[in-house]
């Protein structure tokens, strides 16, 4: 058994990006003591002593997550405009929801591959950082008042009546009354008596392509939307919109405490979930490093947006930062991957390049070890489920693939949607999408010692051509690589069993 964790312990030092040599404390004459005062006041996130490169390069990697998440908040506010104003003409229609949105999170992508890429000691920038720095960092603290706002806003709602933006969140609300009354969630949802309790608007359900949506492409209108949920309240059926609980156990398994109490307003878990999220990565972040957790953290607009919006992405996205930063604790690690893929399908996707990461630097033994017990934790949560009713858990989690879902999303279904090109068959995505993740698995096989928070990019990427790429599967990408990216360097791994 010695000799088992001294070799772990051998593999898990891989080699690291950097090479930090942080002075606990740091004396006046690093800081930035010369410029305009307007940049000494910003002398917090950027160190200035030329023994301390490998630190300059990650606020340099800092002010390029910044520059990611200005450009997701300009997605946002761009298709806001282009939804909103519906008579546009169909060229700039199809400008403002498809060309530009792509553009703005392709760049996003590319920012935080900036971010995170290896390169070698000698390339480290300059002490002094340059002008385009110094402007990302100010645009980010402008981005940040935008998300103090936002935030406070959320922190009000939790003490009001609220109203659900998704019927995700509201089917697994109600999944959760459903189980304290005795109930299957997974046999007994119904998005009417959802529609019901709630008082949900009719086009923030997932429409299916049947009924009266059958044989065709073209997202419904409002007013369809509406016809369809007038006629639903009085037949009481409704095959149009989508009322299956299509997640695993621990997406609605958290909100049960709220359906005990009565409590309908479920945003205090989600806020909390993204207070988890900023106060790991701070804990965990170099202590020079922290300003930019802080700011980075109020300056990110999306995963705000998807905290009021009610988005279990956020409880997964904790639970995989867990896995990566713990990855030198076997038990840990692996446990919190198992609570990832027992609250939601797309963390399914960062199991096999976890298998990869801890392949590469560690073995192959030790890396079916650790997908066996993440396996195992997952499959445990929602085996009372699928014991209780094996073909209703089944079709309830690969509902997302298997029913008829309307094209929706951000990648390259977008320029489909608004005609800009043919929608292809279901079939040719498949394959784009596979095809893609296995090239993601090759790239991060040669990545993974280096760069193992990659991972949190790479997984997504290949979203971007699928059918459904919906704007939660990309929103959670830029904090958890900067996060992994300044966490300390711990010598654990005496502690791996």
């Amino acid at each position: 058994m010695d000799m088992e964790k001294e070799k772990i312990g051998k593999r898990m030092k891989q080699p690291s990006t950097f090479t930090l040599t942080i002075p606990t404390e740091h004396p006046p004459a690093e800081r930035a003591t010369q410029g305009p005062r307007l940049w000494r006041s910003l002398r917090h996130f950027f160190w200035h002593s030329p023994d301390n490169r490998s630190l300059i390069d990650l606020q340099r990697r800092a002010v390029w997550i910044g520059l990611a998440l200005i450009l997701q908040s300009l997605n946002i506010v761009v298709q806001g405009i282009g939804y909103i104003d519906s008579a546009w003409p169909a060229l700039l229609s199809g400008f403002f929801n498809s060309l530009l949105p792509l553009a703005l999170l392709a760049g996003s992508f590319f920012a935080i591959w900036m971010a995170c890429r290896p390169h070698q000691q000698e390339h480290y920038p300059q002490a002094q950082p340059g002008f385009w720095q110094r402007a990302g960092l100010i645009t980010t603290l402008l981005l940040a008042c935008i998300g103090t706002i936002i935030a406070g806003i959320a922190l009000v709602m939790c003490f009001l009546p609220l109203s659900y933006a998704n019927d995700g969140a509201s089917l697994d609300t109600n999944a959760a009354i459903l189980l304290l009354q005795g109930r299957n969630p997974y046999t007994d949802s119904n998005i009417i008596d959802v529609a019901r309790r709630f008082s949900i608007h009719p086009d923030w359900t997932t429409p299916l392509r049947q009924g009266q949506f059958d044989g065709r492409l073209d997202y419904p209108t409002l007013s369809e939307f509406q016809s369809v949920m007038d006629r639903a309240l009085k037949t009481g059926h409704a095959p149009e919109l989508e009322s299956r609980v299509s997640y695993p156990a621990l997406a609605f398994l958290p909100l049960v405490p709220f359906a005990l109490l009565k409590l309908y307003n479920v945003l205090p878990f989600y806020l909390l979930t993204y207070l988890l999220i900023i106060i790991v990565a701070w804990k965990a972040a170099l202590p020079a490093l922290r300003p930019w957790i802080v700011l980075l953290a109020i300056a990110n607009i999306p995963m705000l947006g998807l905290t009021i919006g009610l988005n279990i992405d956020l409880f997964y996205v904790l639970m995989a930062l867990l896995a990566w930063l713990q990855r030198e604790r076997r038990w840990y690690s692996a446990l919190f991957l198992g609570l990832a893929i027992a609250s939601k399908q797309t963390a399914w996707l960062f199991v096999p390049f976890y298998f990869i990461m801890t392949w590469r630097n560690i073995d192959f033994r030790e890396a079916l070890y650790r997908i066996f017990i993440a396996a195992g934790l997952g499959l445990a949560i929602n085996l009372p489920f699928i014991a209780w009713n094996p073909q209703a858990w089944l079709s309830g989690i690969l509902a997302p693939a298997a029913d008829p879902m309307f094209p929706r999303g951000e990648g390259i279904i977008s320029l489909s949607i608004t005609h800009l090109l043919p929608y292809f068959p279901n079939w040719v995505y498949i394959l784009l999408t596979g095809g893609i993740m296995l090239g993601m698995f090759v790239w991060y096989w040669r990545l993974s010692r280096q760069c193992p928070e990659a991972a949190m990019l790479l997984a997504v990427i290949p979203l971007l051509f699928a059918w459904r790429s919906l704007p939660s599967y990309f929103c959670c990408t830029a904090f958890p690589v900067f996060a992994l990216l300044a966490a300390k360097k711990l010598s654990i791994c005496s502690q791996t069993y």
